[in-house]
């Protein structure tokens, strides 16, 4: 591991009514868009699905690095997450992340 801290970059340049196409070096680019809930097509990652992406993405990578330091054997990891955004106060928020 590199020492602390480390510092990720991430661009975009937006046209209106165009996707929203996230650039990070050495990475492939990434077209994203508002969720179907809010308009979108529901075809792209949006902030939304990214953010639950990101947990299960965690939950897995923080797993391998349990099994290996415990150098526990495993042969295979299915993980399903669903993040729930909900209203509270007048505010939008997720209120729950069920990781299975």
């Amino acid at each position: 591991m590199q020492a602390f801290p480390h510092t990720y970059a991430v661009s975009t340049a937006v046209h209106p009514g165009g996707d929203v196409v996230l650039a990070s070096p050495h990475l492939p680019p990434l077209p994203t868009a508002a969720p179907a809930e809010f308009g979108g097509p529901g075809t792209r990652w949006s902030p939304e699905t990214m953010l639950v992406g990101t947990v299960a993405n965690c939950f897995v990578l923080t797993f391998r690095a349990i099994a290996s330091a415990s150098k526990m054997p495993w042969t295979s990891l299915t993980v399903d997450v669903d993040g729930t955004l909900d209203r509270v106060d007048r505010v939008t928020r997720f209120t729950a992340f069920t990781i299975r």
